[in-house]
């Protein structure tokens, strides 16, 4: 008789096995501590992603709504001008007629009316205004020439009003009789508005925030250069990037300073300008590679202790994970069991009554529809009594199978309701939405074919009731399963295997007739 001697190890590969463990938790703490890094890595470059989305948005919006408001004057005065009589008035009601919306902040300059011949005829600034032309001006030509050219926004000019300061003109064309050309309205907008408002941003030390025209001529930039303003970049592969699309993100290296940068760029509103917001690659990993400096240091000291540490306590690690898998595992277990239907496979009544509370209070939170459907398979009872009660179980596995089918998204729950009866909830969907849901689950219930003697449709079949509510604050989810069990107990009163709505929550109730037997 043999005896069992369980194997021995000797102390040489005892050691190796535990120096084997000993460096691959060490190479697992690296590998870790790499993954680490990477993720921090990806969330550097997301940080600045979302930073510099964010801040193209808000800068787009500000300058978007400053260049509308102005537009205002602009339209206020074209409105003016159209208005009859207005020639024959006194200069002041003149003036105060086509200026009275005029802006006055701190970076508009006039709003100056020009004739057909480019000569200011009248101006926010005066009530005599002088007798300046600007035939010349690039504004004037567009609407001489491009009757429908809108809202304008010329390229970068020199003042002659202010000095040569650097502006740039917003414009509208006044139609004249028989919609000849008219003449001009149009404001300036100082640059200077936008080099203050781009340079309050801290984007870093090569950070940049340009304003292009869509044709590629650049309005402003920061960091300022003289010789950027007015400088046309058009065939620059960054300019075909950002003009390709409304909106987006690319990397690319600038035509202006040949910088390699993040690009977010966006078109401002509905006017022709393009606003990109640059943040220097380089810059956006500066921080990561300290953090790597620093924790690389930590890792390596650390996988030193990790090895020793690995050695005294690897027996009960394992120990200990092994029991909190199971532990785990058997929750999980346990809760499916909890919420489910043991014969259908669907949701238990617990389960559907939990589910309707919370999507109830988030429908009346979000102030959004809900709906529910109640099924009934249609004479059971007898369905039971002359088939027996397994093969009950099929049909009943059958309608529960069709339901399943039916609901495309995973916020629909099925559940068997109770015996025969069954229930959907639909968190925001509309009456029509539902009534097409349960169409869909009383045809495929009839598309089983399942033979029903008892049934005047010789087949087994269900009949639906479905109520959708609006639900709000006070109001109990019971009266969307109430009025649900109203419109089933209509459709089995109709004649069973159909489909009835119940009305949106009046405080109305109609007394149902009574139900023949076998329900």
């Amino acid at each position: 008789m043999s005896v069992f001697r369980p194997r021995t190890w000797s102390p040489p590969a005892v050691v190796r096995a535990l120096t084997f463990a000993g460096m691959s938790v060490a190479v697992g703490v690296l590998g870790l501590g790499a993954l680490v890094l990477l993720d921090a890595r990806a969330d550097a470059w997301h940080q600045a992603e979302q930073a510099s989305s964010n801040l193209t948005r808000a800068l787009e919006g500000d300058i978007a709504r400053n260049i509308h408001t102005y537009d205002l004057s602009l339209q206020g005065a074209v409105a003016a001008l159209s208005q009859p009589g207005l020639d024959q008035a006194t200069p002041e009601v003149r003036h105060m007629a086509l200026f009275d919306r005029a802006g006055t902040a701190e970076y508009l300059g006039s709003v100056a009316v020009l004739d057909a011949e480019g000569t200011v005829v009248a101006n926010s600034t005066s009530i005599v205004p002088e007798r300046l032309n600007f035939a010349d001006r690039e504004y004037f030509r567009i609407h001489l020439e491009q009757p429908d050219a809108g809202l304008f926004i010329s390229r970068p000019y020199r003042s002659r009003l202010r000095k040569g300061e650097p502006s740039i003109a917003v414009s509208r064309r006044l139609p004249g009789e028989g919609g000849r050309f008219g003449g001009v309205v149009a404001g300036a907008l100082r640059l200077a508005y936008f080099q203050d408002l781009f340079s309050k941003l801290d984007l870093g030390l090569q950070g940049s925030v340009t304003l292009l025209r869509t044709d590629g001529t650049v309005i402003a930039r920061h960091p300022f250069r003289d010789t950027d303003v007015g400088r046309d970049i058009s065939n620059a592969d960054t300019f075909r990037r950002v003009v390709a699309a409304p909106s987006g993100q690319f990397i690319g290296t600038a035509a202006l300073d040949g910088v390699e940068r993040l690009f977010t760029f966006r078109r401002v509103g509905d006017l022709p300008l393009i606003l990109s917001v640059g943040v220097s690659t380089a810059e956006v990993y500066a921080a990561w590679w300290n953090k790597v400096r620093h924790l690389g240091s930590i890792l390596l000291v650390l996988c030193g202790a990790t090895v020793t540490l690995c050695l005294l306590f690897k027996r009960e690690l394992l120990r200990r994970i092994e029991a909190e898998r199971a532990l785990t595992a058997a929750a999980e277990r346990l809760s499916v069991m909890a919420a489910t239907d043991g014969l259908t496979g669907l949701a238990n009544r617990r389960q559907f009554d939990t589910t309707l509370n919370q999507e109830w209070r988030r429908a009346s939170r979000n102030r959004t529809p809900i709906s529910l459907l109640l099924l009934d398979a249609d004479f059971f009872k007898a369905y039971n009594d002359r088939y027996g009660h397994q093969r009950g179980d099929e049909v009943l596995r059958g309608v529960a199978a069709c339901i399943r089918t039916a609901l495309l998204r995973p916020v629909d729950i099925g559940a068997r309701y109770g015996g025969e009866e069954f229930a959907v909830l639909l968190p925001d969907t509309d009456a029509a939405g539902a009534s097409t849901i349960a169409e869909r689950i009383r045809c495929a219930v009839t598309d089983l074919e399942i033979p029903h003697a008892a049934s005047p449709t010789e087949w087994a079949t269900v009949s639906i009731g479905v109520s959708t509510a609006h639900p709000r604050h006070g109001q109990q989810a019971g009266l969307l399963v109430e009025e649900a069990d109203r419109a089933l107990y209509e459709a089995k009163r109709s004649g069973r295997n159909r489909v009835c709505v119940a009305g949106h929550f009046t405080g109305a109730r109609v007394e149902p007739e009574p139900l023949a037997p076998g329900r």
